[in-house]
């Protein structure tokens, strides 16, 4: 029994001793640091907080290289409604380099997230997403909008329109100028009176009255008008301005040109269309080109209001550019004589 125990006791001992016998492994390596550009950004999310409607927000993050080779930033590329102001293209191994970026608030409201592009040739993160955040208030609101529409203005007479600038936060301030941003705008202001303000709104309440004077030259209406406040929530109000201011009497097109043409071949004929205004009568009493390679006919389309004037430029007209002037001659009192250039490349 004894001599059973002792032998069975060394068979199971056998594999211990052996595997006690040999050589230890050696320890697991350790990972060393990479040798190519590793970018990292100190700040990824900039949070701005509540911001007042129209203000600029700038946001610079900065960006580490903790590689061992300089770091190459090939491309930032903003998300709508954001800007990149600059950026270091190169950064050293072990330096620091930054990336400026700049949200404009004036078409935002409430809470927005911007993204900002980082390319660059660290192997392990080529693309790395910077975050502008902001919500964005207005301190003052344009009742209804603020945006003025003046559309097809009569040169000749002045159109006019009213806005409210009403308070969002019950603080009180002033309208102190309005820049009209080259546009040919007269612009008055006021405080409303107590009936004339918007219900249960508490603050200032401002009348902006903007007119198109009658003066005003022709054509299109593109401005914003900036309205400097003493709120230091809402120093600028900005206002968009759309429109076009027309002629009384309207020619379209407002030129004749044949292009090139053969002298000895009939050219025919350009039709122009006069119209007039509503409510008023205007009579066509001639039409005459100054160069004899032209002529002009008159065609009443609806009496006092539409007409077509017919130009022929006539077969074996001089070769070369041939120029000339259409007067024609009108009873309205704001446009009695309307001048159209002619011309044509004769071969």
């Amino acid at each position: 029994m004894k001599q059973g125990f002792v032998g069975t006791l060394m068979a199971a001992l056998l594999p211990v001793l052996a595997l006690a016998q040999q050589p230890a492994s050696p320890p697991a390596a350790q990972p060393t640091a990479t040798a190519g550009p590793v970018i990292e950004i100190v700040e990824k999310i900039k949070d701005f907080g509540t911001v007042p409607k129209g203000e600029k927000i700038k946001a610079v993050f900065q960006v580490r290289n903790t590689g061992k080779a300089p770091l190459e930033i090939s491309q930032v590329r903003p998300t709508c409604g954001c800007t990149v102001a600059n950026f270091d293209r190169t950064i050293a191994a072990g330096g620091t380099g930054k990336v400026e970026a700049e949200v404009d608030t004036t078409g935002f409201a409430g809470p927005i997230s911007k993204a900002v592009l980082v390319f660059s040739n660290d192997p392990a993160a080529p693309q790395v997403n910077l975050v502008i955040k902001a919500d964005v208030r207005s301190f003052i609101d344009v009742v209804p909008r603020p945006l003025i529409s003046f559309v097809n203005v009569l040169q000749g007479e002045a159109a006019t329109e009213k806005l409210k600038l009403v308070a969002t936060d019950d603080a009180e301030w002033k309208i102190e100028t309005v820049d009209a941003g080259g546009g040919p705008y007269k612009v008055t202001f006021r405080p409303l009176a107590e009936n004339e303000r918007v219900p249960d709104r508490k603050g200032s309440q401002w009348e902006l009255v903007v007119t198109v004077p009658a003066d005003a030259k022709e054509g299109i209406l593109n401005q914003s008008l900036k309205v400097k406040t003493t709120s230091p929530k809402a120093t600028e109000v900005t206002i968009r301005i759309a429109g076009n201011v027309r002629a009384p009497v309207q020619v379209v097109p407002n030129e004749v040109n044949f292009g090139t043409v053969t002298s000895d071949a009939l050219i025919g004929q350009n039709v122009l269309v006069i119209n007039n205004r509503r409510g008023t009568e205007m009579q066509i009493s001639e039409a005459k080109l100054d160069n004899p390679s032209f002529s002009a006919e008159v065609i009443p389309l609806q009496a006092g209001q539409r007409y077509q004037v017919a130009v022929t430029m006539k077969a074996g007209a001089p070769k070369g550019a041939q120029k000339a002037t259409l007067k024609i001659a009108t009873s309205d009192p704001t446009r009695k004589v309307i001048t159209v250039p002619v011309q044509a490349l004769v071969q």
